[in-house]
């Protein structure tokens, strides 16, 4: 008899050692997201800068003085509107919350004036980046953080 309470005591000690490594476990994955959200959303903001002074310098280097913005962002690597072919990015780069190719914006009056991620994920930052225009009376989610240059 007192074997057997011993043996159940050890396995009562066994259930709670398990339990307790199981929440620890999870805290760490838990941890491990969150920081994980955390360097695509700054990846996703450094790229979005880089796409947006891309776009700036195609549009103010437009020959003829007639600005405009490219047409397509394969513009953006070979623009070969000058006697010296110029490249504004080495790439394109993929959005890094979805790895999908960015969602070009429209300008109004013609050609791609910024880009946007197609990921409706909240974001963890409380405040959208400076690098970034967020779209008006929307709800916050990374798709509405829009990296424009407005030539105006």
């Amino acid at each position: 008899m007192q074997r057997e309470r011993q043996r159940g005591v050890g396995y009562l000690f066994m259930l709670l050692a398990v339990a307790v490594l199981s929440l620890g476990t999870g805290k760490a994955v838990e941890v491990y997201t969150t920081s994980a959200q955390r360097e695509r959303e700054a990846e996703l903001v450094h790229v979005g800068a880089l796409y947006r002074q891309a776009i700036k310098d195609y549009y103010l280097s437009t020959p003829g003085g007639q600005r405009r913005y490219p047409a397509r962002l394969e513009d953006l690597l070979k623009d070969s509107r000058h006697l010296v072919t110029r490249r504004y990015l080495r790439q394109l780069y993929a959005d890094p919350m979805t790895a999908k190719a960015f969602t070009p914006l429209l300008a109004p009056q013609g050609g791609i004036w910024g880009v946007a991620s197609s990921s409706s994920k909240s974001p963890i930052r409380a405040k959208s980046p400076n690098e970034a225009t967020v779209r008006p009376g929307s709800a916050l989610g990374y798709q509405d953080w829009r990296f424009i240059y407005d030539g105006a």
